[in-house]
Parts: structure tokens; sequence; C-alpha cells
């Protein structure tokens, strides 16, 4: 599972070889900053600094404009690209090691000699092929973020944002070798938590089935990945040390007695927040979540508990 550069690190070439994971899940309070902290407290893993990068969220956005397969066009891929650039510096920090970062990318786009990490007009990147985009990307991602490690010592290195699970498939590309954990909750918790958003469907079952088809997006792009773990919250909450010593298992990390111990004690349970919902509201949402609470494992309403 470990992760280096395609191709030589433009900048801090010796620095030791970083084992790089995510942690991601449904929109929807699943547990993923719980298990980020509880993952960071192991003696062998830093977290990435910045806290929720939304990195594979800004790649994401930015590729159709440098594919000439989808969206390049000149004016499009320069405009992109300064926005990525914004993006990496307000999140990650605009320090050295940022811009030598971002210098790289620069160069391996073909974008020359102007800087993304300049305030200068940028040149207009040429038509880029989706090959050179997986290894300027692989390679900007890895590096950036092991420069940006609040333990450089620790040989892991997790990165948590939540979406993270909505681009499952392009960091699979990015990244082939590295490890995901993706959090779940019950599909009715997850609905309700989208009423309280700013975004989200105030109606709870309209959120409902806003739920049904983020959970389908996302489930068809990772069901058969070995390099992908699902986590129930509701297990972690539950069976809180054989959950975590699968997880640690999964990711390659060594066996700590004393790290297990602390970080098994430091869950909590959490709040059942379905208690004020009418009965009819709440029937109402297992109907439109059924199937998604059949292929978690969940049981509905109509089942005996």
């Amino acid at each position: 599972m470990e992760v280096t550069s395609v191709q030589e690190a433009p900048f801090g070439a010796d620095r030791p070889t970083r084992r790089l994971f995510f942690v991601g899940g449904v929109h929807g309070r699943t547990g993923t900053s719980v298990v980020k902290r509880l993952l960071c407290a192991h003696p062998q893993v830093s977290a990435v600094s910045g806290g929720e990068t939304r990195m594979l969220e800004a790649v994401s956005e930015v590729w159709p404009m440098l594919d000439p397969d989808l969206g390049y066009t000149p004016g499009t891929a320069s405009t992109a690209l300064a926005e990525f650039a914004q993006h990496v510096r307000e999140t990650l920090g605009d320090t050295p090691e940022v811009q030598a970062a971002l210098t790289g990318l620069s160069a391996d786009l073909g974008a020359g000699s102007v800087r993304l990490v300049g305030r200068p007009r940028l040149p207009l990147p040429p038509p880029t092929s989706s090959g050179d985009l997986v290894r300027s990307f692989g390679r900007f991602v890895t590096d950036v973020f092991a420069a940006c490690a609040l333990d450089p010592a620790r040989p892991y290195l997790c990165e948590k944002t939540p979406s993270n699970a909505q681009y499952i498939r392009r960091l699979r590309l990015l990244f082939p070798d590295a490890r995901v954990v993706v959090m779940v909750r019950h599909p009715v918790h997850v609905a309700l938590s989208h009423t309280r958003r700013d975004w989200g469907p105030p109606d709870p079952v309209e959120a409902a089935h806003y739920t049904a088809a983020y959970f389908r997006s996302w489930r068809e792009a990772f069901s058969e990945d070995s390099a992908v773990l699902l986590v129930r919250h509701e297990r972690l909450v539950s069976e809180p040390g054989q959950v975590l010593e699968e997880v640690r298992a999964f990711l390659g990390l060594t066996a700590d007695a004393d790290w297990l111990k602390w970080a098994g004690g430091a869950i909590r349970s959490s709040q059942d927040r379905t208690a004020s919902l009418p009965e009819s509201g709440l029937a109402d949402m297992h109907t439109a979540l059924a199937l998604e609470l059949e292929q978690h494992g969940y049981r509905t309403r109509t089942e005996s508990s």
C-alpha cells in the first residue's frame, strides 16, 4: 500500500516515503472526525495540516478543464488552475513547501516558467492527456500532503474529508496503492442530519430520497474494492475495540495495546435524533431508504427489533 511519487519529487526528495490513507464518509455525522482523531493518536500516524483539505474534490473539479477529451480550452484551463492553486494556498497555507509543490505541478502541466503560486497572469496550459494528469496530480498531492504532515517523523499519513467517498474513483486512479476508510451510518440518521444543514432539504422524506441517491452514487464506486473498508458508525460505538483493531489491520499499522485501549475508551455514544420525529414521518423515511437499509444491514421499521 506504499504510495510513492511517479517521478522524482520537485522538492524535498530526501523525505521518507509516506504511506498515505484517506478517511471519507456519507455526509451526516458518520464519525469521520472521530476515526481520524483516534487513528492519528496511533504512534505511526500523522494527520495532514489544514483540517479537511477537500483536495480530491478540488482535483476533480479542475480535471475536466485540463483533459482534452472533456472540457479543455486554453481559457478554462488557465482559470481552473488559478482557482485550484488558490484553494491549495488557502487550505494548506502559502508556505515555501506548498509553493514548491505548485511550481512542480505547473512544470508538469507544461505551464512554463510562470508559477501557479505567483500572482501574475497564468500562461495557457497546453492540452494534457489523462495519463499525464494522473502522474502530475498524483505526484503533487503526495508531495504537498507529505510536506504538510503535522508530525513528519511518522510513516503513515491520514487525510480526512467526508467527500473523499464521493471521489473514490479519482482517488483510486491517483493512488492505486492507498487504503480508504469509508464511514457509514444508519441512512435515516444521515437523512435527518441533512434537514439541519443549510444545503439540505428541510423536509425529512425529501431528505431521505436525497440520501438514497447519494448512497447509491458512491456505493457503486467501491462495492468490490478490497482497498476500501466500510465501517458502520453503530459498530464503532458498540464494539470500539474490535472495529478499531479491524481498521488497524486493514491499514497495516503495528499492533499497539495501549493505543487500542485508549482509543476504545474514547468512543462516546451518539444521541438518537429520531426520537422527536412523528412515527408516520419516520416510516416514510424508512420506505424511501428501504434499499439502502437492506444493503447495509440495517433493519426497517417493519422488521422486529
